[in-house]
């Protein structure tokens, strides 16, 4: 059982998560210099869908009970194990690639591979309650280090990068809201099948909107440090960014530091994707086969994957970051549909 403020923490570093890498370059690639735009948008689409998961864990903060039932309950696990596995793959991809581009290029990425998976299942070996602490002590130390990310960022702001606005590619800043929307609130998601949790419609969307201005507030830094052109171009446009920061002129090379917020977006997510993965094994492997050994199986597949297919042919990365939000909307869309049906018809019988 996790208190209503780790909840608040957790739906905050999901909100921010997907981001990391591609997401920020894909919102500039449709949207250049009025991101912000997108963002802000992006936002106000997204908390539709956070809303959503507010309705249909509403009344019933058990929710997960319902997948046993039947059919549609065994289709609705299907989905949300394959929207962690997924989320737990971009996880392992974005910081083996990460990792070994940038911080610890000698380091075979199946090492750092190995490194990311142990450290989730760590966290998950005393189930929510133990990575939900875990996260609550990250919290301020993200949002300070965020802090001095987005004050120093503006001092080196160039404000023309922001102008003309809206010149040009009004369908683009659409397109991009729209994969904000996607990025920022699908894997929110995976929160369904966190029980014990009764919170007010206020209390569930508050993570996802502070976590939702982190994320504009980067669009913006970027933006005004690198220009959209650049921001459209490179591979990780926030670690550039934050190359260009120093402190009093003579304090450099601080990015590294400063990429922890982005280790533990990352990092939370993986535990959350981990977490859904091993109840749902649990949930539906019959007693006779240990539920925990499946569980290990399918993380250890989940890495390889990353790292022998994705991570060594990155071309197969860039395919895959293509489709990535046609992917997320076909998950979210899925979900919502399955989860709807469940909680309409659990209500039928209760009548």
């Amino acid at each position: 059982m996790i208190t209503k403020k780790q909840y608040q923490i957790l739906s905050f570093f999901l909100t921010r998560s997907l981001f990391f890498g591609l997401g920020i370059t894909k919102i500039f690639n449709l949207s250049k210099n009025d991101a912000w735009i997108s963002g802000i948008l992006g936002t106000v689409l997204g908390l539709i869908a956070i809303s959503f998961i507010y309705f249909i864990k509403k009344d019933n903060p058990n929710f997960s009970k319902r997948l046993n039932q039947g059919i549609l309950g065994m289709i609705t696990k299907i989905v949300i194990l394959l929207l962690a596995s997924f989320c737990l793959h971009d996880v392992i991809l974005s910081l083996t690639t990460m990792t070994s581009s940038f911080l610890l290029p000698l380091t075979p990425a199946l090492v750092i591979a190995i490194a990311i998976v142990i450290t989730i299942i760590y966290g998950n070996y005393n189930g929510v309650a133990s990575f939900s602490k875990v996260a609550e002590i990250l919290l301020p130390i993200s949002l300070l280090i965020f802090t001095f990310k987005v004050v120093s960022s503006l001092i080196i702001t160039d404000y023309n990068n922001f102008l003309p606005f809206l010149y040009g590619h009004k369908l683009g800043i659409l397109k991009a809201s729209l994969v904000y929307a996607l990025l920022s609130a699908t894997p929110s998601f995976l929160l369904i099948n966190i029980d014990k949790v009764n919170l007010t419609y206020k209390q569930s969307i508050m993570g996802y909107l502070i976590g939702s201005l982190t994320i504009i507030l980067t669009l913006i830094s970027v933006n005004g440090v690198l220009g959209p052109t650049l921001a459209n171009i490179l591979r990780f446009p926030e670690y550039m960014t934050l190359k260009k920061l120093r402190i009093y002129n003579f304090v450099e090379n601080i990015e590294n530091i400063l990429t922890f917020t982005w280790l533990f977006d990352l990092i939370v997510l993986g535990f959350i994707s981990a977490y859904n993965i091993k109840k749902i094994f649990k949930m539906s492997i019959p007693a006779k086969i240990p539920a925990s050994i499946t569980y290990l199986i399918w993380l250890c597949l989940i890495m390889l994957i990353g790292v022998f297919v994705f991570n060594k042919h990155y071309y197969y990365a860039l395919d895959l970051y293509n489709l990535e939000c046609y992917i997320l909307g076909s998950f979210m869309f899925i979900c919502s549909i399955m989860t709807l049906i469940l909680k309409l018809r659990s209500k039928k019988y209760s009548r």
